[in-house]
């Protein structure tokens, strides 16, 4: 009898842990929702549609990073990168096409080997020199903006000549280019982790370094891929910010919104992706985008002191932090 009832309540406790567990991957769908109808009535001038636009521009900047941040989650490697490929790129975009002169789509290729060439070069510290990647893509970080300063002399860029901007303001059925972009990027995304062997390699490395490694995977291949993807998403939008902004700010950083390593991280968390890699689905990370993207452009509409809005988005990284231990202590 005894046993039996030990067996019902392990059944009832496994049961509770995968009702908690459903409801910390996907509760955020309907926090987004109603985080959405609260500033319809809080917040003046939220539900028009020239704001609801900008919240579209504002999410898919921040949204091409995190699409790439992903997979280097995913692959088991927090890249803290981000802000200095941004800079790279986007003081290599403004130079190319302003001071060289040269045509769109050069200058366009270039700026995305630019960050090609910072992905590979955080894939050689991480796998060749065996540094935690946390450590190396911070270090990395600092030599990329210092690159920055130097190629701009610290200078704002400004972009005079027409073409760059007209790109970012193309819409197809009144929707920006930019969000279709990064509509591309998650489907992309989405095709390589779930379809390909690529996918299954990158959740395999993420999940058991060691495991993947017996088993056959190439995983130093899988982090210099995941790390380059990262960066390339990251030079991609900062193509789209320059182009948006049509300058270059100081160290490169013409970073429009909330683009920067900080709020990829968050929304990766916040969509239920675990901070040691292997799981997750990214699908989830583009309506925590969504989230991050609607709290953000709520609050100063409300006319928040902007340190109160650095404040609630410090909160929800750490309830993001929070969240991922969790699930994998529970997992």
């Amino acid at each position: 009898m005894l046993g039996f009832l030990n067996q019902g309540e392990l059944s009832l406790s496994r049961r509770r842990r995968e009702q908690l567990l459903f409801l910390m991957d996907n509760g955020i769908y309907v926090v987004t929702i109603l985080l959405f109808i609260a500033f319809i009535f809080l917040a003046p001038y939220f539900f028009t549609t020239r704001n609801l636009v900008n919240v579209l521009i504002s999410a898919s900047l921040a949204g091409i990073v995190t699409a790439g941040y992903t997979v280097a989650i995913l692959a088991g490697q927090i890249d803290t990168s981000t802000q200095g490929v941004l800079a790279v790129a986007t003081v290599t975009t403004a130079l190319l096409f302003e001071e060289v002169g040269l045509s769109l789509p050069l200058t366009v290729i270039l700026a995305l080997g630019a960050g090609i060439a910072a992905g590979l070069f955080n894939g050689v510290i991480v796998v060749n020199g065996r540094i935690v990647a946390f450590v190396a893509t911070l270090a990395t970080s600092g030599v990329l903006l210092a690159i920055s300063l130097f190629l701009s002399g610290g200078q704002t860029i400004t972009i005079a000549r027409e073409g760059l901007q007209e790109v970012v303001f193309i819409r197809l059925f009144g929707i920006p280019s930019s969000v279709w972009i990064m509509f591309m990027c998650y489907i992309v995304g989405w095709v390589m982790l779930t379809q390909t062997k690529l996918g299954a390699h990158i959740y395999a490395t993420g999940a058991d370094y060691r495991a993947a490694l017996l088993s056959g995977v190439p995983v130093n291949r899988v982090i210099r891929v995941a790390l380059v993807i990262s960066a390339l998403t990251a030079a991609l939008t900062a193509i789209l910010v320059t182009a948006r902004a049509k300058q270059s700010a100081m160290f490169g950083l013409a970073i429009a919104g909330s683009v920067d390593f900080v709020t990829a991280l968050t929304a990766v968390l916040l969509g239920g992706f675990s901070l040691f890699g292997g799981v997750g689905r990214i699908e989830r990370n583009l309506v925590a985008v969504l989230f991050l993207t609607i709290l953000g452009n709520g609050l100063q509409l409300m006319d928040v002191a902007t340190g109160v809005i650095l404040i609630v988005r410090g909160f929800a990284l750490v309830f993001a932090v929070i969240l991922s231990v969790l699930r994998a202590r529970m997992t």
